[in-house]
């Protein structure tokens, strides 16, 4: 059994096993529970995938600010201090309209499914490098950590205009920054270490939003550090938030639904022949995997009005913590949810979120996942597990960061 409390722990929100064990636990038992945790101000723990879909549905009774993600007291008195905001960062996740909607204009076009159609060819380049070097690694690599984590990052740095010397850089900061809590990817156990992390983001973009006003060119960061909403260019916390979240979010989950779809299609290789003999298939397995995988684990809304969620009153002004992963194991809305099914009618999962922020890059999310399988396996002859796969210990971005293997190539 667990207590509610223990929703705050990155060791056990970190691992998937246990983690999905609680969701199980508080979906049946208490699905509207209040957490009060002497290091967090209180929230309630929604876990039910109905009630998780209604508040993301309606934007103006639940909103982003001031409180976006579960985070520390202290840390989050820290943000206010330095940036203004108890967020730190403002980025589309933790904007409410008309803010919202008018930033969100600024690259919609950019990731609609024709434009990001046309990316295709990039894409499908890309896939061919990364399973080249798999390949080149004579049968045996840490699938995330060699492939995983660094076909998405030059996905989207390539879209960015961020040049491959830079990568490195950029994968271990977004390591910092959604993976704090874990003592690998952490850069330090202090709030000036987390602190620090977001300080070195924006030094880097203001040089990328400096460089593409001065030199403008065809990528993406040209059209973010042009970009005007009502006359004006963004303000600068605005500006560089929307780099950090398109850099970072544009490819962590990506990888994490990459590696956690091999990790799905070694435990159950009927479906990875499927897949394999039925590439049409690519694009209803990447769902899958998504939903599978459900890489963003939360995101916080605050009441506007006293409500009630199955049965528990909710006051205005109290916070609401929603949890994805929970909602795509939940029985009453998807069906047999706890088997890895690539031809599965996956409409009501939520792993890119619902409603008016339902995630941007979703599109390109899912052609990158898509493209890299249909390489992969069309080359691929066999793969295994080489030893234990290990999760990140992160409660709002999770996933693998370790699934050693073995393999052979046709």
């Amino acid at each position: 059994m667990y207590h509610v409390n223990d929703i705050v722990e990155p060791s056990i929100m970190g691992d998937e096993p246990t983690m999905y064990a609680f969701f199980d636990q508080l979906r049946n038992e208490t699905p509207v529970i209040r957490c009060e945790h002497p290091d967090f101000e209180p929230f309630w723990v929604i876990t039910r995938h109905e009630d998780i879909k209604y508040i993301s549905q309606h934007n103006s009774e639940f909103i982003n600010n001031p409180r976006t993600v579960m985070m520390e007291l202290e840390y989050e008195q820290g943000l206010l201090d330095q940036f203004g905001t108890r967020n730190g960062l403002e980025t589309l996740i933790h904007m409410d309209d008309p803010k919202h909607r008018k930033l969100r204009g600024v690259t919609r076009e950019w990731f609609k499914p024709g434009p990001v159609a046309r990316l295709t060819p990039m894409i499908e380049e890309t896939a061919r490098l990364f399973v080249d070097r798999m390949e080149a690694m004579g049968g045996e690599c840490d699938f995330v950590k060699d492939v995983a984590l660094l076909f998405p990052l030059r996905v989207i740095m390539s879209i960015l205009g961020v040049v491959p010397e830079e990568e490195t850089m950029m994968l271990k900061m977004t390591q910092e920054l959604f993976g704090a809590s874990d003592p690998e990817q952490s850069r330090g156990d202090g709030q000036d270490e987390g602190m620090s992390v977001l300080l070195d983001f924006f030094a880097y973009f203001k040089q990328v939003v400096e460089d593409r006003r001065s030199n403008p060119t065809e990528d993406l960061a040209t059209v973010i550090a042009n970009a005007k909403v009502d006359g004006e260019y963004m303000e600068e916390l605005d500006l560089i938030s929307y780099f950090i979240i398109t850099a970072t979010a544009g490819h962590d989950t990506t990888s994490a639904t990459i590696g956690g779809g091999m990790q799905a299609l070694m435990q159950n290789p009927e479906q990875l022949e499927k897949l394999r003999n039925t590439p049409e298939l690519g694009n209803s397995a990447a769902r899958e995997m998504i939903r599978w995988v459900s890489p963003v684990r939360h995101m916080m809304r605050t009441a506007t009005e006293d409500c009630s969620f199955q049965g528990q009153p909710i006051k205005q002004g109290e916070s609401l913590l929603l949890w994805y992963p929970s909602a795509n194991r939940d029985e009453r809305a998807i069906e047999r949810p706890y088997e890895f099914d690539i031809e599965r009618d996956n409409r009501h999962q939520l792993a890119f979120g619902y409603g008016g922020h339902m995630c941007l890059g979703q599109h390109l999310a899912l052609l990158e996942t898509e493209v890299f399988y249909r390489e992969l396996l069309s080359r691929l002859d066999w793969i295994e597990p080489a030893g234990s796969p290990e999760y990140v210990q992160a409660t709002f971005v999770g996933g693998l960061k370790s699934l050693p293997v073995r393999y052979a190539f046709k």
